[in-house]
């Protein structure tokens, strides 16, 4: 079903997407500081995703990934990819519905990467958010076609299918992270719908049922798992106290 007449751009300013951008930056100045934003341990002590970690009761770097980049060039990568995205989806969707559509698509993303990726590896960055705001706009999509195109058309499709491709290939990225925020971003915005949309019946079932998922499967992420489950590779100490020297391995960084 598509909606006739035009989408309305609720404001004109998308202040919380450069706030974000702000955020990031002073992280990734606080990274390098204490250490430098590439070496896992300092990863690891500033909230890296990393599956022993949230089993052993640290379900808090499900977000606080997000907001970590290893080197320059990630923390460019994403700096411009926010940069383009927020500013159309904050302005088409406003300030509180972006921020709730960041977040759930940022912790779909950790969610899908503590279940399918590597526990061993440590996760950053914060393109699962971002693939968050792209299943955003492919909502926008499906409700306003004409202006999608317009908007961002084919062009936009194959860039997001291509960065997928290139996720799922390279050991290095979180493939699993950005189709979990890419899910999530689009339930997301199809829960919540557009401003201009009205209130519904099914849209507060699809918002209840999209609470449930989430709560359910953050529960299931913080599930403690036997530590034989892990296999060291390497390991890395000092650890935060509260995991078991047992399960603090990690084989690689991956950047998403």
């Amino acid at each position: 079903m598509t909606y006739l007449g035009r989408p309305v751009l609720i404001q004109r300013r998308a202040p919380l997407t450069y706030a974000l951008l702000a955020a990031n930056i002073l992280v990734f100045i606080a990274l390098e500081a204490s250490g430098g934003s590439q070496n896992p341990l300092v990863l690891l002590q500033w909230g890296a995703k990393f599956t022993p970690a949230i089993r052993a009761g640290q379900p808090w770097r499900l977000i606080t990934a997000m907001f970590l980049h290893a080197g320059v060039l990630h923390l460019a990568v994403n700096s411009y990819s926010l940069h383009n995205l927020g500013n159309v989806v904050e302005r088409l969707f406003g300030t509180p519905r972006f921020a709730l559509i960041y977040l759930i698509g940022g912790v779909w993303g950790s969610l899908a990467s503590t279940f399918m990726s590597d526990p061993r590896v440590l996760g950053v960055g914060a393109s699962g958010a971002i693939f968050g705001l792209a299943g955003c706009l492919f909502y926008f999509g499906l409700r306003y076609p004409a202006h999608f195109r317009v908007l961002a058309g084919w062009r936009f499709i194959a860039i997001v299918l291509i960065n997928l491709a290139i996720g799922f290939s390279s050991s290095h990225i979180d493939g699993y992270a950005h189709m979990g925020g890419l899910v999530g971003g689009f339930a997301a915005a199809l829960a919540l719908g557009l401003p201009a949309e009205r209130a519904s019946h099914i849209r507060s079932t699809a918002r209840i049922c999209l609470a449930i998922a989430t709560l359910a499967a953050i529960v299931l992420a913080i599930r403690p798992i036997p530590t034989s489950t892990f296999v060291p590779v390497c390991v890395s100490s000092p650890a935060p106290a509260s995991v078991s020297t047992a399960i603090l391995t990690c084989s690689a960084v991956q950047v998403r």
